[in-house]
């Protein structure tokens, strides 16, 4: 059974609010308003951000928090993984609609919580907080419009996309950013189907898997299968 979020009574969460690009372009005056806002919280791995009537923003401290969507019939789909400096909830932030996306700690994590209401003020005197959220929407868009044009190729073009969307080493190495469980659910298939297109890509030369990291071995031929790029 998933574990109960915690709040804490930190009172050096202010670090929370410095330390994150959105918040990056106020002045440490209106950085400290902002902190004292928040409401800090930690969360055990395995624990569920819990649903609440009031719209909310979480901003990543620590730790690695899974966004997930949740169907009807009860199948979880991995949206993103938000690290430190993300932001989560920003949909229904701004839109007032209730939120769809389950949110889960993959390992224990800290982070900050606002409530709508106590940070419409603050936002209405800076643009740049609307603006930064909605950057952060735009790239979402952006993520989604691209997984929806992978949806109708098979895994291994959809790994081969994956994998040239990740910054490479200097032996143009890849790191997975995920367990790989968490990259199969994000690609919309299964760890076992993962397994079999990376064993694939590998038989084919155009990769070396060695555990975690991942060496490509011929671009050009992952760049052939995953397809033109928009």
């Amino acid at each position: 059974m998933p574990v109960a979020l915690k709040v804490l009574d930190d009172p050096s969460h202010g670090s929370c609010v410095r330390r994150v690009p959105l918040f990056a372009g106020l002045s440490p005056a209106d950085q400290d308003a902002v902190a004292a806002l928040a409401r800090p919280l930690t969360l055990a791995a395995g624990a569920l951000l819990p649903a609440t009537a009031d719209r909310q923003l979480v901003v990543v401290h620590r730790g690695r928090l899974r966004v997930s969507h949740v169907s009807a019939s009860g199948r979880r789909r991995l949206l993103r993984v938000a690290g430190p400096g993300d932001v989560v909830g920003e949909l229904a932030f701004l839109t007032g609609e209730d939120p769809d996306q389950e949110v889960e700690a993959a390992e224990p994590a800290q982070a900050c919580v606002f409530r709508a209401a106590d940070l419409g003020g603050l936002i209405a005197r800076h643009p740049s907080l609307a603006a930064g959220l909605l950057r952060s929407l735009a790239q979402r868009l952006a993520d989604a419009e691209r997984r929806l044009a992978l949806a109708t190729v098979d895994v291994p073009a959809r790994l081969a996309s994956f994998l040239l969307d990740l910054p490479t080493t200097a032996d143009a190495a890849v790191s997975l950013p995920w367990p790989k469980k968490d990259v199969a659910s994000y690609l919309g298939t299964t760890p076992e189907s993962l397994s079999r297109a990376l064993d694939r890509l590998q038989r084919q030369g155009a990769i070396e898997v060695r555990g975690p990291l991942v060496r490509v071995a011929d671009a050009a031929a992952l760049e052939s299968l995953a397809g033109p790029a928009d």
